[in-house]
């Protein structure tokens, strides 16, 4: 009988290290969220638009490259704004006929959301 309780308390003792072992073991990391793409388009801006809350209009710009392809751009409170020379510029300082290279995301939604956008001349 003395073996029979010696048994178990050894298979007690047993389990009970191998649970703190287990428990001190790190859990699989997941890898971190990737970071969304970022594109590139330069061209011509065609129009300014500034955002308007009470019309309920966002910030945009809409650019048209060489071969007349057209695409908009959402202007975010993160967009950065460069002049020719580098230097950070309000969206009031871009017009219709500047050439720009925009650097841009597309959101889950679909919308092109410039990240910089850069005047060249």
């Amino acid at each position: 009988m003395r073996k029979g309780i010696s048994l178990g308390l050894m298979v007690l003792l047993g389990l009970g290290l191998m649970g703190i072992a287990l428990a001190q073991t790190q859990a699989t990391q997941k890898p971190a969220p990737k970071k969304p793409l970022l594109h590139q388009f330069a061209g011509t801006v065609d129009s300014v638009t500034q955002a308007d809350p009470s019309k309920g209009t966002k910030s945009e710009i809409v650019v048209v490259d060489k071969n007349k392809k057209s695409m908009t751009f959402l202007i975010l409170s993160t967009t950065t704004i460069y002049d020719a020379k580098g230097g950070a510029i309000t969206l009031d300082k871009l017009a219709k006929g500047d050439e720009v290279i925009v650097r841009y995301r597309i959101s889950a939604e679909g919308v092109n959301e410039a990240v910089t956008v850069r005047k060249q001349k």
